[in-house]
């Protein structure tokens, strides 16, 4: 093989890999609109690629922290990636980094599914929503997307957090089974793709791995809510749904029967 001719296959070979780095980024479910600054209203939408292997999805049930509950993860970096290395579970409330609750509302189209159902936490703050029914989302070569209004989330004063990830836990069901047939670490699975944390603690909810959930990214606004003078350049604090949350608002029920998982 000539110099040239070395040269064009690296060449060729890297932009390969790019496109398949790209391709596998591209294919997990995220959200439209992944970054805002605090105190921030974002219209917004689930977005999913694909189904699970070779199934389509025919519900999905997308869910936000309760921050009663939550579980957080920090690192002592300011702009950490939702799967650092740097973070460390903290022993402190949500409630130490998040001013306030999160919470969501969605907004009413029948594009993808024609049932909705919004979950309330125990206040009556619309936390999660299952939607199933008048279509099915094809395996491959289709996108859909689940609109979505994320309200405005504030990050808590006294805090050092700088940077806050929200993970909110979402399934794309593809076969309604038991509860006691699903494992969320496994990504090849035909009944159920989870984009979900893989350290809540929950023995089916838990996915793969830290760059399954699809982060949303709260930026702190240094101009009206400064950081404290003691905490330097900041933190970066990720929140997402613990076990008991997952028990409670992931099950998909129809006039209080569950229908997802199956008993």
């Amino acid at each position: 093989m000539t110099k040239n001719q070395n040269k064009i296959f690296v060449l060729s070979l890297a932009a390969a890999l790019v496109a398949v780095a790209w391709g596998n980024a591209q294919a997990h479910t995220r959200f439209d609109i992944n970054t805002t600054r605090e105190g921030t209203r974002v219209d917004n939408h689930v977005v999913i690629p694909h189904g699970c292997t070779d199934q389509p999805v025919i519900g999905n049930v997308t869910v936000f922290p309760d921050v009663s509950t939550a579980l957080v993860d920090t690192a002592p970096l300011p702009n950490a990636a939702i799967g650092s290395d740097a973070f460390t579970r903290s022993d402190q409330p949500a409630s130490a980094f998040v001013s306030g609750v999160i919470t969501f509302r969605p907004i009413l189209s029948k594009h993808v599914f024609t049932m909705h159902e919004i979950v309330n936490d125990p206040n009556g703050n619309p936390i999660a929503e299952w939607q199933a029914g008048g279509s099915s989302i094809p395996a491959s070569n289709w996108v859909a997307k689940l609109p979505v209004r994320v309200n405005p989330i504030n990050i808590e004063p006294t805090s050092c957090v700088n940077r806050l990830i929200v993970a909110p836990a979402i399934a794309n069901i593809c076969q309604l089974t038991s509860i006691h047939e699903i494992n969320g670490k496994d990504s090849d699975r035909l009944d159920v793709d989870f984009w979900t944390a893989p350290e809540a603690g929950h023995p089916q909810f838990d996915g793969p791995a830290w760059n399954f959930p699809a982060p949303y990214i709260v930026t702190r606004n240094l101009e009206t809510n400064p950081l404290p003078e003691n905490c330097g350049e900041g933190i970066t604090a990720r929140i997402y749904p613990s076990a008991q949350q997952l028990d409670r608002d992931m099950p998909v029920r129809i006039n209080g029967t569950q229908v997802w998982p199956l008993p």
